[in-house]
């Protein structure tokens, strides 16, 4: 038994059209946790719509934070290589 929504419901399509793009850009970039809530949130369309806002919403936000934890991975190890090709390029540069 689900609670009402404060606020009205996005209609079927809508749902349906975020569910997919999350099911698609999870797979592609955020890994396969967003797309299992965007596939859940697929089934519980016709059944449950205030669950399936709900998993739409949540499987948003956690691809958002892996997506934010990929860049900050990629950044991370861009900076490392970086400082480690300086460190190892130094002493050919100085002479030493």
């Amino acid at each position: 038994m689900s609670s009402q929504p404060l606020g009205p419901l996005p209609d079927r399509s809508s749902l349906q059209t975020n569910a997919i793009l999350l099911i698609v850009l999870g797979f592609v970039c955020g890994g396969t946790i967003p797309a299992i809530f965007g596939i859940i949130a697929l089934v519980k369309i016709d059944n449950d719509p205030v669950a399936a806002q709900k998993m739409n919403k949540v499987g948003w936000i956690m691809f958002w934070v892996m997506l934010g934890l990929i860049v900050l991975c990629f950044v991370g190890a861009l900076l490392f290589n970086v400082l480690m090709l300086g460190a190892i390029s130094l002493p050919l540069i100085l002479g030493g």
